[in-house]
């Protein structure tokens, strides 16, 4: 999921939902953001796509579990059209085999989730950064389970799901057949597939045919009782399977059997409407199976079925930076000699204006903790002239701050001497 740490699962086995595929159409609001998307890695020749499932986009890149073809693609996040991956990890020495879904850690390793139809081909690799080609995986084990989706959270443990209703958490440096720190086996999964991590280091679980996303607190075990679950009819979740959060903590979660891409306001909790629905005619989402949100916003979705990955315009306004207080104003002086009948304190405005306007300044001058003057001044003053009748003779200290709508910032101050 940075965002970029972006960690996800999508479907699973060689039928996209087990025999479920019904032509349901979208959804009654599926049209809610009826748009084409910006730019589509797809074709025939180069693009090297097929069935592509979980992805996650970190440091300008799109990693994509390529289920069909048994390999991990990355390309740039501005890619478009029949183009190349800029790397492909393939081969019998990599041991991917139908890859479900990729996650990132924060060494920038991938993670995947592979299986096999043996037991012993049920494998979560590790790759380093770089890696390309038929290389061997830095790390490997055996989760217990066919594995499904992965998720880094933000201790650098590895979640990984089974597509029923268990997840369990192991120690990045997990080899062999290793036991599980921690398993949740939840009583409100039942399809557990796609996985992501939100910014309180909670576990969110698409819930594939449980038609929910459920998100468990950091630590959670057993059959602990979920942080939230979005579930009922006003969610119109169908199929959910995949689930990524943006910045501002919104929920997305694909929907396979809806067609659709649905997102959650940010406290979402229950039986709840989305508050905006990616999806129809222009969207030409047939089965979207992940889905990862750039920090930018930018939406990416890969499409299991039409051997694509789409990434869509930021869906909402990037949100407005917050305002802090400005800086010290700068270059703060006092001219004019100790016995000048006037001085004048001067200034040059904050480097930094806290992200508001900057609406006027304070002015105070002391003699050690007496104030002998206290004046405001507009935002477009840069200096002041004070009368020497107005001071006290010895050593003196001018202050300045200024103001923007958060408030005051710290003062700048010069010394000056007064003579009588």
């Amino acid at each position: 999921m940075n965002l970029s740490i972006r960690v996800t699962g999508t479907l699973a086995g060689t039928a996209l939902v087990a025999g479920t595929l019904a032509a349901s159409g979208p959804s009654a609001a599926a049209d809610d953001v009826n748009v084409a998307p910006v730019r589509t890695i797809q074709g025939p020749t180069h693009t090297q796509l097929r069935q592509p499932l979980g992805m996650y986009v970190r440091g300008g890149q799109i990693h994509v579990s390529n289920f069909g073809a048994s390999s991990i693609l990355v390309f740039d996040l501005n890619a478009d059209g029949d183009v190349p991956p800029k790397r492909r990890i393939a081969g019998a020495t990599s041991l991917v085999s139908s890859p479900r879904t990729v996650a990132a850690d924060s060494a920038g390793f991938t993670w995947v989730t592979s299986a096999s139809s043996a037991p012993a081909g049920n494998r979560v690799l590790s790759f380093r950064a770089t890696a390309t080609g038929n290389v061997a995986p830095a790390s490997r084990f055996d989760p217990g389970f066919v594995p499904f989706g992965v998720a880094i959270d933000k201790n650098d443990k590895v979640n990984v799901s089974n597509e029923a209703d268990t997840i369990k958490v192991f120690s990045r440096s997990a080899t062999g057949t290793p036991a599980a720190e921690r398993t949740i086996k939840s009583t409100h999964l039942s399809n557990a597939r796609g996985l992501a991590v939100d910014a309180a280091n909670r576990l969110w679980v698409a819930n594939g045919d449980g038609d929910s996303v459920v998100a468990f607190a950091p630590g959670a075990t057993g059959n602990a009782a979920p942080a939230r679950v979005i579930k009922g009819s006003q969610t119109q979740i169908q199929f959910a399977t995949d689930v990524a959060l943006d910045a501002s903590g919104r929920v997305y979660v694909a929907d396979h059997r809806a067609r659709d891409v649905k997102v959650f306001a940010a406290h979402a909790n229950g039986n709840v409407a989305p508050i905006k629905v990616l999806g129809g005619a222009a969207a030409a989402l047939t089965s979207p199976a992940g889905v990862a949100v750039a920090p930018d916003g930018t939406v990416v979705v890969a499409d299991y079925d039409g051997h694509d990955v789409s990434s869509f315009a930021p869906l909402f306004a990037p949100p407005k930076p917050a305002v802090k207080v400005p800086s010290k104003p700068r270059a703060l002086k006092v001219s004019g000699t100790a016995r000048a009948k006037t001085r004048k304190v001067s200034w040059r405005p904050p480097s930094n204006k806290g992200g508001a306007k900057i609406t006027g300044y304070r002015l105070v001058v002391k003699k050690g903790n007496k104030v002998l003057l206290r004046k405001n001044v507009g935002a477009s003053k840069r200096s002041y002239k004070i009368k020497r009748a107005k001071l006290r003779k010895g050593k003196l200290t001018v202050y300045v701050k200024a103001k923007n709508s958060k408030g005051y910032g710290k003062n700048a101050k010069a010394t000056f001497r007064v003579r009588k």
